[in-house]
C-alpha cells in the first residue's frame, strides 16, 4: 500500500531528478558555446568564411537549448515551489543559461566581421592578441561551468581575478590598434573599428563567464553580488 510518505518521496526523488538533467543541460549549453568561441576565433583569424558560417547556423541549438533550460525553470518554478538551496539552484541555471546565451550571440558577433575585414589579412600582432583573447574567453568559460559542475564557490570566486587577464588583453589590442601607420587610409580605419568591436565582444564573455561564476556563489553560498553587465550587453 502505498503511503503519503512514499508518495512525498516519489516527487522529491523526480524533482531532483529534474534538477539534475537542468545540471546537465546546463554543462551541454556551455559547451556548446565554448566550441564556438574556439571555432568562431579561428574563422575570425583564418579568414574563413566558411567557417564563420558554420558558427552562426550553430548558433541556432545554443538558443534551442538556452530556451529549453529556461521553460524546464519556470515548470519547476510552477509546479514544484522549490525552496531554500533548490530555489537558489533553480535561479542560478535560469541566469546562467541567459548569460551563456548572451556569450554565443557575441561570438556571432565576432564571426560577422570575418565578412567584413575578407579578404585582408589580420596584422601578425593583432593575430596574437586575438588568439589570447579567444583562449582567454573560452578559458574563463570553461572554469565557471567546472565551478558550476562542482557546485564549487571557492574555484567560481577565482573568476574575478582571471578576467584582470581580459582586461590587460583589451588595452593591448586597442593600443596597437591606435598606435598602428596608415591609421587615416579608409581602409585601414574601417578593419581597426572592426577589431575593436571584436575585441569588445571578447571582453563581453569573459563578463558573462564572471556573471556565470557569481551565479555559482549563489547558488552554493546564498551570497549574492549583483550582475556585471546589462541584458543588453
Amino acid at each position: 500500500m502505498t503511503t503519503m510518505h512514499d508518495t512525498e518521496n516519489e516527487a522529491r526523488k523526480s524533482f531532483q531528478d529534474q534538477l539534475q538533467d537542468l545540471r546537465v543541460d546546463v554543462i551541454r549549453l556551455a559547451a556548446l558555446v565554448t566550441e564556438a568561441i574556439n571555432g568562431g576565433t579561428q574563422a575570425l583569424l583564418d579568414g574563413d568564411l566558411g567557417g564563420a558560417e558554420r558558427i552562426l547556423t550553430e548558433d541556432d541549438a545554443i538558443d534551442e537549448l538556452a530556451y529549453s533550460i529556461e521553460d524546464q525553470c519556470y515548470v519547476l518554478l510552477a509546479r514544484q515551489q522549490p525552496m531554500a538551496s533548490d530555489l537558489r539552484t533553480v535561479l542560478a541555471v535560469l541566469r546562467i543559461a541567459h548569460e551563456l546565451e548572451r556569450s554565443g550571440d557575441l561570438m556571432c558577433s565576432v564571426v560577422k566581421a570575418t565578412r567584413r575585414l575578407y579578404p585582408q589579412a589580420i596584422d601578425p600582432k593583432l593575430r596574437g592578441i586575438i588568439t589570447r583573447m579567444g583562449e582567454q574567453a573560452a578559458n574563463e568559460t570553461r572554469l565557471a561551468i567546472d565551478a558550476f559542475a562542482d557546485n564549487d564557490p571557492t574555484r567560481a570566486a577565482a573568476l574575478n581575478d582571471m578576467d584582470d587577464v581580459m582586461d590587460d588583453l583589451t588595452k593591448s589590442l586597442f593600443r596597437h590598434i591606435l598606435s598602428r601607420e596608415g591609421a587615416a587610409d579608409e581602409t585601414r580605419l574601417l578593419e581597426s573599428v572592426q577589431l575593436a568591436l571584436v575585441g569588445r565582444h571578447y571582453e563581453r564573455i569573459a563578463d558573462h563567464a564572471v556573471n556565470v561564476a557569481d551565479r555559482v556563489v549563489f547558488m552554493a553560498t546564498g551570497e549574492y553580488r549583483g550582475t556585471r553587465l546589462p541584458d543588453d550587453a
